[in-house]
């Protein structure tokens, strides 16, 4: 069992990979201080009092846990001091309750348990263990984890619970699913035949005996694969299958002798022995039972050469070998007195030990009661102070909601006297905009009703005096009906634009254009119109200018500004376009030398509500609506327009628009 022990402290050292440096340094750590051949412990203990200073004087909490985990393993497995031992890990477990370090805890757990396991307490072993386990399932260090549930496995194996020791064991499965461990994976197969032979399921415990020698072969681990092949024998030999039984204990004693490991080779040749004995078979008992007593001997290995020797009595004893059946009875008897005695003085000694433990734990559970007292008063204290502020907060809260109620019900009259307001002006401008529905509408009949009145009465003309008209007075209908068409068409334009514009028809999205171009393109479309009467038209600009603007109607604002400048201007004046910069802006002047405005009219430009029109120096009709289009095309690409004049000496409109 001890060999068993040892091995497995080394097989987990040996496969610790994947945790950071502290962790891996803690559990190596802690499993070095269960192989008792490290240094003296007086030179141990001596440092750690000295790193156990240094983290009282820095206030280093961890620090001293550490240190007092270690000096409570110094006592536990050098001085076996074992309620010193216990005060030790109390004290580091404090701490590490206090700081939430789940991965520090787990070591203590396993330490104290480790302790009662030593004292022969295995049910406080495993309640301790079972208090601990799920700090180590939050710690992310799959060894440590394996490492604790096999050591789980075992205790519930030591309180006859082989059941739930199994179930321990398929957890270590579980985590060693998705790695490549075959140490560890073979250990647990291993672990669980074992508990499944106690249960006596012969052919369930096979198989996972050889499926823990499976990994062990597969990782060439011949020492474990030895103990595992030497389990399997005992199996064959418990369902009196000999011949396989001595096929694996010959395997098992080839490894072991190849290893040299002596203990393993005296334990082989006396489980053979033992073998040959139940086959009666005393000649062939006898040689390997001298063979396993001179190896046992050798290493002073007491249980095994207590075991050649009693076997051997009875092989000389069945041969009627009185004398050296006698001789070897005295030494059965010698070496089974002394363990015995051992035996009892460590059950004396654990029994001391765990009297020592319990008035400990009894002092540690006054404390923790007093502990529990204290708390409790603070609580009470607590909540009394709880109650009085909540009291006092009610208070407030009352007072809050008053004066909440009095400020809502202020603003819900803000709110209503607002709203009342707001419902007025928007009577108003309901009012404001049926005035200018109905001036709009008026507009568009009388600006309508004229060319429509001239349409029939030239179409009236045309039909009932047509053989008395002559040529040229058919020609003078033509020209008074082509004005009168072109002047309707003109009017419906400029009301299908304004409608558009009114009813979001008209997407204005903003895009670079240069304005010199646009100027540019509306005079030579209106060239010949200009040319009939004669005038003009002069340009003060030359370089390009840049604007970002939407261009129809910026078009649109161009055409209409410089048609009304041609239509307002005598035949032989003159029409000036000039092109500034203010600032982020640039400034478009449409100067003409027509028959300008009283300050009367200009106040009515720009105006639905207000319905101009006059008639061109040449008798042309206007729509009525085209400078209410330009103020609200003008508006909607972020610009002004205005109109400066004096009565007979002409008129300056002028817009801005914003530059690129």
């Amino acid at each position: 069992m001890l060999f068993r022990f040892f091995s497995a402290i080394v097989l987990l050292s040996i496969t610790l990979t994947g945790v950071s440096a502290q962790e891996k340094q803690d559990l190596i750590w802690y499993l070095g201080f269960l192989d008792y051949s490290t240094k003296d412990p007086a030179q141990l203990l001596e440092e750690s009092n000295k790193r156990l200073q240094t983290a009282l004087d820095i206030q280093d909490l961890s620090g001293q846990a550490r240190e007092y985990k270690e000096q409570g393993l110094l006592a536990l497995t050098r001085t076996h001091n074992y309620a010193q031992a216990y005060d030790y890990f109390t004290k580091a477990l404090d701490i590490e309750d206090s700081l939430s370090l789940n991965y520090e805890r787990t070591i203590t757990y396993l330490a104290i348990a480790q302790l009662y396991q030593q004292v022969k307490e295995p049910a406080k072993s495993l309640q301790t263990l079972n208090r601990g386990i799920a700090f180590q399932e939050k710690t992310d260090d799959l060894n440590l984890r394996v490492y604790y549930y096999t050591q789980l496995g075992k205790q519930y194996l030591a309180n006859d619970k082989t059941a739930l020791a199994i179930e321990q064991y398929e957890v270590v499965l579980e985590l060693l699913a998705d790695i490549n461990k075959p140490s560890l994976r073979g250990e647990a197969y291993y672990n669980i035949a074992n508990a499944i032979a106690i249960n006596g399921d012969f052919e369930e415990a096979l198989k996972y005996y050889k499926m823990s020698l499976e990994e062990y072969r597969s990782v060439k681990e011949k020492k474990r694969e030895a103990i595992a092949l030497n389990d399997i024998a005992k199996l064959y030999k418990g369902n009196k299958n000999y011949e396989r039984s001595l096929a694996n204990y010959t395997a098992a004693l080839e490894i072991r002798e190849s290893l040299k490991d002596k203990f393993g080779i005296a334990q082989t040749y006396n489980d053979i022995a033992a073998l040959y004995l139940d086959q009666q078979n005393i000649q062939r008992a006898i040689p390997n039972l001298e063979l396993a007593l001179a190896q046992a001997k050798e290493i002073n290995a007491a249980g095994e050469t207590r075991r050649s020797y009693e076997y051997l009595y009875l092989c000389y004893k069945a041969l009627n070998d009185f004398q050296r059946a006698l001789y070897y009875q005295e030494q059965f008897t010698s070496y089974s007195e002394m363990l015995q005695q051992e035996n009892d003085q460590s059950t004396i000694l654990s029994k001391e030990a765990a009297r020592e433990i319990a008035i400990q734990e009894s002092k540690v559970e006054k404390l923790e009661i007093e502990r529990l007292q204290r708390e409790k008063e603070l609580q009470t204290q607590k909540e009394f102070r709880r109650m009085l502020m909540i009291g006092m907060a009610l208070i407030v809260v009352i007072a809050v909601l008053i004066l909440i109620l009095y400020l809502s019900k202020r603003r819900a009259n803000r709110l209503l006297a607002a709203s009342n307001e707001r419902i007025q002006q928007q009577n108003l401008q309901l009012q404001d905009l049926n005035a200018t529905k109905d001036k709009f509408f008026s507009i568009i009949s009388h600006d309508l009703k004229g060319p429509l009145n001239s349409l029939t009465s030239f179409s009236g003309l045309l039909i009932n005096h047509t053989d008395k008209l002559s040529k040229e007075d058919i020609q003078m209908l033509a020209t008074d009906l082509d004005k009168s068409v072109k002047n309707l068409f003109a009017l419906l334009e400029n009301l299908l634009e304004w409608s558009r514009s009114q009813t979001g028809n008209i997407e204005f999205k903003p895009e670079a254009l240069d304005l010199t171009t646009i100027l540019n393109e509306n005079k030579a479309l209106l060239d010949a119109q200009a040319g009939a009467k004669h005038i003009t038209i002069t340009q003060n600009y030359q370089q390009p200018m840049p604007i970002k603007a939407h261009k129809h109607s910026v078009t649109t604002v161009v055409r209409n500004l410089l048609s009304n400048a041609i239509k307002f201007t005598p035949e032989g004046g003159a029409i000036n376009l000039n092109i500034e910069k203010e600032k982020a802006f640039v400034k478009v002047s449409i100067s003409d030398t027509g028959v300008g405005m009283s300050p009367e009219v200009m106040d009515k430009l720009f105006r639905i509500d207000s319905k101009h029109s006059t008639k061109g120096t040449a008798n042309e009709k206007g729509t009525g609506l085209g400078l209410i289009l330009c103020k609200d095309f003008i508006e909607k690409n972020g610009g002004q327009i205005g109109v400066s004049s004096e009565l007979n000496k002409g008129s300056v409109f002028y817009f801005t628009l914003p530059l690129s």
